[in-house]
């Protein structure tokens, strides 16, 4: 059976209306399979995806930082070239995350995730505060800054690339082979 077909056998099971949701899933699960073996492309392991993703988040909130600075004191000109460097920075890594293809998930991978979003949660909580009051510190300075919907907007980028700095950066240190393993 060539692959492609296997791949809509697959499809047309998945769109059956009297499966499960947990079979639903499951199906899933083949399909993504049996399309990551047909692929031609190089594989990109899960731990390569998660660095990528990790610098995808530096590179969002880089911007953000950027933006935000720039629309507070005024001086969008002085900030553009840095703007634009991020910019290309994030062009590169989508450029390289598009020469891979992705390896797909095992089971202690998609744990050690679930857990690295667990830590998240509270990561952003603790970094919402800590951004305010640094914003709250700046505005008292500037005693100029008046809130637009422009920075609420990179103020949600700069959380949107906190959440994915912090939950890679802490999948991959859940990830890390303990010491005591590579002695042996």
């Amino acid at each position: 059976m060539r692959d492609n077909e296997k791949v809509r056998q697959l499809y047309k099971e998945y769109q059956r209306k009297d499966i499960t949701r947990a079979e639903r899933r499951e199906m899933l699960e083949k399909i993504a399979r049996e399309r990551y073996k047909t692929d031609p492309r190089k594989s990109m392991s899960v731990k390569g995806q998660a660095l990528l993703n990790l610098m995808f988040g530096a590179v969002v909130m880089i911007i953000s930082v950027i933006s935000l600075i720039s629309r507070t004191s005024g001086s969008i000109r002085r900030h553009t070239p840095l703007f634009i460097a991020a910019i290309a920075v994030y062009a590169v890594l989508l450029f390289i995350l598009g020469k891979y293809k992705k390896e797909p998930e095992d089971e202690l991978s998609k744990e050690l995730k679930l857990k690295a979003d667990a830590y998240t949660a509270h990561g952003l909580i603790v970094a919402t505060m800590v951004y305010g009051i640094v914003l709250q510190t700046a505005g008292n300075h500037a005693h100029k800054v008046s809130i637009t919907g422009e920075m609420i907007m990179w103020f949600g980028y700069l959380m949107i690339g906190t959440y994915h700095v912090l939950r890679n950066a802490i999948y991959l240190r859940l990830d890390r082979t303990p010491e005591s393993e590579e002695e042996a």
